[in-house]
């Protein structure tokens, strides 16, 4: 196999050792000659693990890497490993080159919407005098089980409820959007219980037209990418996504096994990610995510590098999950979140009940902990006239970070940070004009290092800030650049407003 391929070398020789020494993952006693690992096989030419599997990690920055794993071969002296990127089949890339792994298993950084082909041979030992594999095994990580192109002629929601295909939840398939396409979203584009990536181009997104009956549904996993959504004219979704109202009883805390350590009974539990990502949203009257009143228990939500512009002037939450739900680990970050209006009451995150928030009341006793991590955002009337934040977890085993933000006319930011969590604030700044900044949040409460939560002052940005977002514009036609010192020596707030 190998010597029909023409293998680029030039992926991270010298960042692999280094990512090796961190991510390697191995049995702990690892392979030798006494019979524990012998198993009585000597004077053998051994044979290559029958299979490889995959699994896929969440690491604590939102990153992935690919975990793989091989039934132990009695009788070894380690596997040679080697991984090769195969987006581009004729041209397979070198990620892990000649690597020996002295165990059964072993992680490596994984890329997005990329695909991988992975060779394990069995290492003879030369003190049992078993000789290596003769040929290794050879398995492919596909990316995707499934990948479906919608054109640009195509309504969305016919295009997904027609080819959506339910697979186990291990599985992701995804669905392309045309480069610069413009789309309507007419109905309900429902992907079930499926995990799927939902994306544009990434150098030319193509822009959704979300019609007065139009959103997402979903209770699976979601990964939304690259896309521009135009919500002027939707009203009857009230969110762009909302959590299924109707959701299956195979992902309850009872069906899952949870209960069996502790968990509430009758709670829904999505364990897959679900993620906005570089996506750019013009006018959402009401919420980006809304649960449907249902009780929902999200292991993973992430928002970073999207711009979201609000023209919400009701009682919705940016992520409300009001009567309903609520986030393991949430993480906000490298976006800007903007209301044209003063008046709404919502809050920017609103859980349904602190208490049932607790990670340990969804996933039991033995995965109790979760966190808040919201950093580098820039925060405009989201919400000028409420508190940032509503029923979160006060729980010790919680992590809030909220650091290096800009918060311009928002109130009562400490509602998002409670006492008994671990607590990390540097850097943020606040400026309150509807409703003027409280003690609490800069200086009245401080984190777990002693420091306030924020530093009182105007961002004094550069403008416009009032305006609909153009989708046209990579930054919309607004300018959210800080003058104010203390924001501007932290680099604080949303990244690219300093490019």
């Amino acid at each position: 196999m190998k010597s029909k391929m023409k293998i680029k070398m030039k992926i991270a020789g010298k960042l692999w050792g280094l990512s090796a020494i961190l991510l390697f993952v191995s049995c702990a006693k690892g392979f030798d000659d006494n019979e524990t690992f012998s198993g009585g096989v000597t004077n053998t030419q051994l044979e290559s693990p029958e299979n490889i599997s995959f699994s896929t990690l969440t690491n604590a920055d939102g990153s992935e890497s690919l975990k793989l794993t091989w039934p132990v071969v009695m009788g070894a002296g380690g596997f040679k490993v080697n991984v090769y990127n195969m987006n581009d089949p004729v041209n397979p890339a070198a990620v892990v080159a000649d690597s020996i792994v002295d165990g059964s298993s072993m992680v490596f950084p994984k890329l997005e919407d990329t695909n991988y082909r992975v060779t394990v041979q069995t290492m003879g030992n030369e003190k049992l005098n078993n000789k290596d594999a003769q040929t290794a095994t050879t398995q492919d990580y596909k990316a995707f089980a499934a990948v479906a192109t919608i054109h640009e002629s195509d309504e969305i929601a016919a295009y997904v409820n027609a080819h959506i295909q339910d697979f186990s939840q291990d599985q992701e398939q995804c669905f392309v959007l045309e480069p610069g396409g413009v789309y309507t979203l007419d109905d309900i584009a429902d992907f079930k219980l499926n995990t799927v990536t939902f994306r544009g181009d990434k150098d030319n997104r193509p822009t959704i037209k979300v019609s007065a009956n139009g959103g997402l549904v979903t209770q699976g996993g979601l990964k939304i990418k690259y896309i521009n959504f135009e919500c002027t004219d939707m009203s009857s979704q009230k969110g762009v996504l909302c959590l299924s109202e109707n959701p299956d009883a195979s992902i309850t805390t009872d069906a899952l096994g949870y209960t069996n350590d502790g968990a509430n009974s009758g709670f829904y539990v999505i364990n897959s990610p679900i993620i906005f990502q570089e996506c750019n949203f013009r006018n959402i009257p009401n919420s980006l995510i809304y649960g449907n009143k249902k009780n929902y228990g999200i292991k993973d939500f992430r928002i970073t590098n999207c711009i979201v512009q609000l023209n919400n002037e009701g009682s919705y939450s940016v992520i409300d999950f009001n009567g309903g739900g609520w986030i393991k680990d949430l993480r906000v970050e490298n976006s800007t979140f903007y209301n044209l209006n003063t008046t709404c009451s919502g809050y920017f995150v609103r859980y349904s009940s602190s208490s049932n928030a607790q990670p340990k009341k969804t996933w039991g006793n033995t995965d109790n902990t979760g966190s808040i991590t919201i950093t580098y955002n820039t925060f405009c009337k989201t919400m000028a006239n409420k508190d940032f934040a509503n029923q979160l977890p006060n729980t010790n085993t919680l992590t809030t970070t909220v650091q290096y933000n800009i918060f311009y006319d928002c109130w009562r930011l400490y509602q998002a940070i409670q006492s008994q969590a671990k607590r990390y604030t540097d850097g943020n700044t606040i400026w309150g004009i509807t409703k003027a900044s409280e003690g609490n949040d800069t200086g009245g409460r401080t984190d777990s290092n002693g420091k306030p939560y924020a530093t009182l002052e105007d961002p004094n940005f550069e403008g416009p800030i009032d305006l609909s977002f153009d989708l046209a514009q990579p930054k919309g036609g607004v300018n959210f650049k800080p003058n104010g010192s203390v924001a501007v020596g932290n680099k604080a707030g949303d990244p690219r407003w300093y490019k």
